[in-house]
C-alpha cells in the first residue's frame, strides 16, 4: 500500500517523490563532460605524498563518470515486496545489499577500478575536507593508501569500557554506475560545478536515479585491547594521524596533523539505496563486527545491525525512552528493522557499543548515538546544514542537551528526525538538495571552500558560478534576519523600516 506524505501540504505517495525518468535524463544530460581532474588524496603533489620508503599501492580516485545512465541490473533487493512503505522482509533486503556491495570489491581489496563485476567510483573534492568544524582547514581529506577521510573521533569510553584515549574513524565510501551518473552530472564541468544537475531534468526533483547505491566502510584505529569484539577484525594500513587527541591537533600548528601508516580495523558497513519503492525513497542501512560471530572471514563476520527507510517523525523521544540512557521501547518505530539480538550482544559489558540513535533509531555501532542514519543523511545538500540539532545555531540558543535531557524541546528536535523526500531540499537555508548523499554535499563546501574565498584563484580567474550564488545566498539571509530583527519599527514618517542590506 502506497503511503501519502505531506510536503508544502501536498499529498504525494510513497515513490511519487521519484525523479524523471532514465529517458528525459539522458535527454538532457551533458555529454561534453571533462574527466580526470580531481586530486586523489590530500596534499598530493604539495607534501601528502607518499614516503620515499613506502612501498604499497597509492590510491587512484575512480571518476570517469558515465555522461548517461548504465541500463539497471536486476538488483538482488528487487526481490523483496514492499509492504506499507517498507521490505516485507527487512533482514533479506539488507543483506542482498551488502552481497551487491562486496561483490568484486572484497577480492580487489576495494581498489574498485579492479572490479571486474561492475564499475564503482568515488566522490571528488574529497582530498580537502573538513569533515568537524573545529578541525584545521582540508585536515580530514583522503589519505593515500585506500583513499579514506577521517570521520569523527571518539572519545575515551565510546566503543568499550577499555577504551580510555581518543580512537580515530577513517572511511571511505563507493558508487555504483547509476549513483556516478548524477555526481558527474554535478561535476561536468570540474571547475564549475552545478548542485542543481544531480537530476539534468530541471522539471524534477534534484535526487539520483533509482538504483543508485552507495557502500562506505567505516574503520577505526581502535585496538583488540580496547575493543576485545574487534579480534580477527579485517586490517588494513592507512595513512592517519600520528596523535588521535584531536584536542591537542586543534591546538596547532598544523604540523600537530601529521599523519604515517599505521593499522586500522574495519568495525562497520553502511549501504543506501535509492528505491522508488520507499517511504522517502531512500534506505539505509548498517552493519557492525562482532569478532563472536560465525564466518569464516571478517566480511563474514558483519553482523547486520538495522535498516531504516523512515525516521517515524511523529514518535517524540519520551513515547520511546524512559529517560536519557532508556530503557527504550522501539515498538512505535514502525519505519525500520532492528536486528534485536545483534543489539544485545553489542551493548554487554565491556562493549559500549548502545549506540542505536535518538530515540531508537538506528545509528551505527561508531555512529553519534543521538543521531540517527536517516535524520543525518536528510539534511544533506548546498549549503551545508547541521546534521544534528545540537550543532545546529538554534540548538545554541536552546541550550539542547541531548545527553541529559533528549526528550526536551521536542518541536525543534524533531525536524531533524523527519521523512525528507528524495530530492528535496532539509531546510529553507539551503539551496539544493544532495539528495541523502552527506558527502556530496561535503563536496561541494569543499570546492567552495577553495574556490569561492579571498584567497582563491588570482585577481584574472574566473569566479564559479556556485560562489556567486553562494555570495547572494549569504546576502539573502543576512537580509531576512536584518528584517525580522526591525520588523515593526516605524521610520520618521511612520513608513516600514528595512534591515540594513
Amino acid at each position: 500500500m502506497a503511503i501519502p506524505l505531506l510536503l508544502f501540504g501536498v499529498a504525494l505517495l510513497a515513490g511519487e517523490a521519484a525523479a524523471s525518468n532514465d529517458a528525459a535524463r539522458n535527454r538532457l544530460a551533458r555529454t561534453d563532460c571533462a574527466r580526470g581532474a580531481f586530486k586523489d588524496y590530500h596534499l598530493q603533489g604539495q607534501g601528502g605524498d607518499p614516503p620515499a620508503d613506502y612501498k604499497g599501492r597509492v590510491f587512484k580516485l575512480s571518476q570517469d563518470y558515465p555522461v548517461q545512465i548504465p541500463p539497471p541490473e536486476h538488483y538482488p533487493w528487487l526481490d523483496v515486496p514492499f509492504r506499507d512503505g517498507g521490505p516485507a522482509d527487512p533482514q533479506a533486503y539488507l543483506r542482498a545489499l551488502l552481497a551487491y556491495g562486496l561483490e568484486g570489491n572484497v577480492e580487489a581489496d576495494f581498489y574498485v577500478e579492479d572490479n571486474k563485476v561492475r564499475k564503482w567510483y568515488g566522490m571528488p573534492w574529497m582530498d580537502w575536507n573538513t569533515e568537524v568544524a573545529s578541525d584545521w582547514p582540508g585536515t580530514d581529506g583522503r589519505e593515500f593508501v585506500h583513499g579514506f577521510t577521517h570521520e569523527f573521533d571518539s572519545s575515551g569510553d565510546t566503543l568499550s569500557t577499555l577504551q580510555h584515549e581518543f580512537v580515530d574513524t577513517w572511511s571511505g565510501a563507493y558508487l555504483n554506475d547509476r549513483a556516478a551518473f548524477a555526481v558527474g552530472q554535478v561535476y561536468c564541468d570540474p571547475n564549475d560545478p552545478q548542485p542543481g544537475a544531480l537530476n539534468p531534468d530541471p522539471t524534477g526533483l534534484n535526487n539520483f536515479p533509482d538504483g543508485a547505491f552507495i557502500i562506505k566502510l567505516l574503520f577505526s584505529t581502535v585496538t583488540e585491547d580496547e575493543l576485545p569484539i574487534a579480534k580477527g577484525a579485517l586490517e588494513w594500513t592507512a595513512d592517519v594521524f600520528v596523535n588521535d587527541d584531536p584536542r591537542w591537533r586543534n591546538e596547532g600548528p598544523a604540523s600537530r596533523f601529521a599523519r604515517r601508516p599505521g593499522k586500522i580495523r574495519l568495525i562497520q558497513i553502511d549501504v543506501s539505496v535509492r528505491d522508488e519503492r520507499s517511504l522517502t525513497g531512500w534506505l539505509l542501512g548498517t552493519f557492525g563486527y562482532d569478532g563472536n560471530a560465525e564466518g569464516a572471514s571478517p566480511w563474514a563476520r558483519m553482523v547486520p545491525l538495522g535498516l531504516q527507510w523512515g525516521n517515524n517523525p511523529k514518535v517524540t523521544f519520551a513515547q520511546t525512552c524512559a529517560g536519557p540512557d532508556g530503557p527504550c521501547d522501539r515498538s512505535k518505530l514502525t519505519e525500520q528493522w532492528i536486528n534485536e539480538d545483534a543489539a544485545a550482544r553489542l551493548t554487554r559489558a565491556p562493549l559500549n557499543f548502545n549506540h542505536l540513535g535518538f530515540g531508537g533509531r538506528l545509528a551505527g555501532p561508531v555512529d553519534n548515538a543521538k543521531a540517527s542514519c536517516m535524520g543525518c543523511h536528510q539534511t544533506a545538500g548546498f549549503p551545508s546544514a547541521p546534521i544534528l540539532p545540537e550543532f545546529s545555531a538554534n540548538g545554541a540558543v536552546l541550550k539542547l542537551d541531548a545527553a541529559r535531557r533528549p526528550a526536551t524541546d521536542q518541536s525543534f528536535r524533531m525536524m531533524y528526525y523527519g521523512n525528507v523526500p528524495s530530492g528535496v531540499v532539509f531546510s529553507d537555508s539551503q539551496l539544493y538538495s544532495s539528495d541523502y548523499s552527506l558527502q556530496l554535499s561535503m563536496s561541494l563546501q569543499n570546492f567552495a571552500s577553495r574556490r569561492c574565498g579571498a584567497q582563491a584563484g588570482g585577481p584574472d580567474a574566473p569566479q564559479p558560478a556556485i560562489c556567486g550564488r553562494l555570495g547572494a545566498w549569504a546576502k539573502a539571509q543576512k537580509a531576512q534576519i536584518d528584517d525580522l530583527l526591525s520588523f515593526g519599527a516605524p521610520g520618521p514618517q511612520g513608513e516600514p523600516i528595512h534591515g540594513a542590506r
